[in-house]
């Protein structure tokens, strides 16, 4: 059986403003693995999240691309810095 997000089907999940309740995060571009990673967040996970890549600086005060990532429900952001296949581990 196959189950339809509200959200999806009202295309409300993507927001293009971060909310001040949404947990955020801040990822370098070096540590993604490509534009794999929207997707992998509509599969994965449920609730509404926000994602904007922005120029920024890198540590060696160069500018660097920089994703930005928010997610409404918080237990998802730690799902996604655990499970993400996308994200370099170190």
């Amino acid at each position: 059986m196959i189950e339809l997000n509200a959200l999806d089907v009202l295309n409300r999940r993507k927001i293009d403003f971060i909310a001040p309740q949404f947990s955020k995060i801040k990822i370098s571009e070096g540590d993604l693995f490509g534009d794999d990673l929207e997707n992998w967040i509509k599969v994965k996970l449920k609730g509404r999240f926000y994602l904007q890549k922005t120029p920024g600086l890198g540590t060696d005060s160069k500018v660097r691309s920089v994703t930005y990532l928010g997610f409404e429900d918080h237990k998802e952001l730690t799902y996604f810095m655990l499970a993400c296949p996308h994200l370099r581990r170190k």
